[in-house]
């Protein structure tokens, strides 16, 4: 081959190759998996969009710049799956950054990145996870650093507009249109989990509740001998309230312990970790009172959604039904029913006691009296619930 054949032939492979590369990014930029070019949406294309598998938490700080939000729900996937940030009590400029898998300290950097921006919200609503906060027996607990969001890196934005990934995500995107039951996150964070509706009905909901709770009681059973991290739960609580109350006054934060099901908290006295749940109250109170100390001018409310009452003790159809749940998707994870609801008692006025009131330092022996006289009805009715639970429990500390 001649010196100039060579050369003929590569630039030929260089305009196809680079021909390629502007026919993955333009077909991820019409596609637009992740909401970052607003080029076009249009129900049909690519209204609805997947779950990204990657940079979730760039992705989600990205989507609360551009829409200009200032108010914010954080947590994990209690969170994320639940909280719908276009519900009509927040009045609009919410966004969803829960994240499933992460703990407090990422929702902390987020606050962190936001505020580097100059963005002051003006709510906060945020989860905090009694989970996080268990030790294994020889675990470490103790202070961890903030994550760094690096939502302004270049790397993350050439792969997520040139990568395969990238391009999987494009032709997901077009092929999940009018899917009502195919994993997707709205404009604004959040993630229905649509997929549960096609689970539920084949599987049904007692395999969903079932699976979840084998997983929890082992979980617990092996952090049962263990400890509660306190050192590194009031650094977090700090971190929240200081990212989202510095320098900001008459912000509103609220601060909520999850509505776990029933179940998961009959699987919490089973295992014998009920004591350090009421003692993670009592450090979530404390911290959440020094912070008003701090902030005077912000208003801190913590609500406790914790319990056996009307909405936790929801009943889970049983093993050969095919029945369905308004509230739950299972013990760990609520529908965003039952979060408006949440944010509905949050919002519209705390009540006195009951599912969502406002918890204090003061009344948090009221709190235990009201959580016992739940749980004797929740009992009453749902035996079988309780029993299921120490079953579970002596398995899995069979196994161990």
């Amino acid at each position: 081959m001649s010196n100039a054949s060579h050369h003929h032939y590569l630039r030929k492979l260089g305009l196809v190759m680079l021909a390629g590369v502007l026919l993955v990014a333009s077909v991820v930029v019409l596609a637009d998996p992740y909401g970052l070019y607003g080029v076009v949406r249009k129900p049909g294309l690519n209204a609805d969009k997947p779950v990204p598998q990657y940079f979730r938490n760039r992705i989600k700080l990205s989507g609360a710049q551009r829409l200009g939000a200032t108010q914010f729900l954080l947590g994990n996937s209690r969170v994320e799956v639940g909280f719908d940030p276009d519900s009509p009590v927040l009045g609009g400029g919410a966004y969803n950054l829960g994240l499933a898998g992460t703990g407090t300290m990422v929702a902390v950097g987020q606050l962190q990145y936001l505020r580097g921006l100059g963005v002051k919200p003006s709510r906060v609503i945020a989860g905090v996870d009694f989970h996080d906060a268990l030790l294994a027996p020889g675990q470490k607990g103790g202070v961890r650093p903030v994550p760094k969001a690096g939502v302004e890196s270049l790397g993350w934005r050439v792969e997520s507009l040139f990568s395969l990934a990238a391009l999987h995500d494009a032709a997901t995107t077009f092929a999940m249109q009018g899917d009502r039951e195919a994993e997707t996150m709205t404009e604004r964070g959040l993630n229905p989990l649509n997929q549960y509706k096609k689970f539920a009905r084949y599987d049904g909901y007692y395999k969903i509740f079932r699976q979840r709770a084998e997983e929890s009681a082992a979980s617990l059973v092996r952090k049962a001998p263990g400890g509660l991290d306190r050192d590194g739960l009031r650094a977090e609580l700090r971190g929240l309230f200081d990212g989202a109350a510095s320098d900001n006054p008459g912000v509103d934060v609220r601060l909520m312990v999850y509505a776990y099901h029933a179940q998961l908290l009959a699987l919490y006295e089973a295992s014998g970790i009920w004591p350090r749940f009421e003692e993670w109250k009592r450090i979530v109170l404390e911290e959440a009172e020094a912070a008003r100390g701090r902030y005077p001018q912000a208003h801190i409310v913590v609500h406790d959604f914790s319990g056996f009452g009307e909405f936790n003790c929801e009943t889970i159809p049983g093993p050969n039904e095919k029945g369905s749940t308004h509230w739950y998707w299972e013990a760990g994870h609520q529908k965003p029913a039952l979060g408006e609801e949440m944010l509905r008692r949050m919002l519209g006025g705390a009540p006195e006691s009951g599912f969502g009131m406002a918890l204090t330092l003061q009344n948090l022996e009221q709190d235990r009296q009201r959580i016992a006289a739940e749980r004797a009805t929740c009992a009453a009715a749902h035996p079988a619930l309780f029993a299921e639970a120490h079953e579970l429990v002596a398995r899995a500390a069979s196994r161990q």
